[in-house]
């Protein structure tokens, strides 16, 4: 078996909070979306009642799905926290610059440092709760 991709699926309360967050704020652009009678949309679709959309930046994805649906279709995460126990590790170009950006709108979880593997990183939390890596390597500007 060759792993062709795998991309995160996270649970949250309001796509359209998340578009702000992925879109608005770290650049990724709408692949597609869903709204609640199911319609598919590709891009973004400003207005709509959206229970589930993908943002892409490159080769990187990150899906996410509103809490009414996935709990829906998966019984077993019902009533479960947002923010898991894990971390989104995303590099980016120009981690000064964006830090620059949006460092008064995310809350930070821990301020940018270089760390001893040679990456930049800030640890900043989604509108979710989810923690979410802004890296880059140290020396590539």
């Amino acid at each position: 078996m060759a792993v062709q991709s795998i991309t995160t699926n996270l649970m949250v309360e309001d796509v359209n909070r998340s578009i702000d967050f992925w879109v608005g704020l770290l650049g990724f652009s709408v692949a597609e979306c869903v709204d609640a009678e199911h319609k598919l949309y590709h891009g973004r679709m400003p207005g709509a009642d959206l229970i589930w959309a993908m943002f892409v930046s490159g080769p990187a994805a990150v899906m996410v799905n509103r809490r009414d649906s996935l709990e829906r279709e998966l019984p077993l995460l019902t009533g479960r926290p947002t923010g898991g126990t894990l971390t989104l590790y995303v590099v980016v170009e120009d981690l000064e610059g964006l830090h620059r950006r949006i460092q008064s709108i995310v809350p930070t979880i821990k301020e940018p440092e270089t760390s001893f593997y040679g990456m930049r990183e800030w640890y900043v939390r989604d509108p979710d709760g989810y923690v979410v890596c802004l890296a880059q390597k140290v020396g590539e500007d």
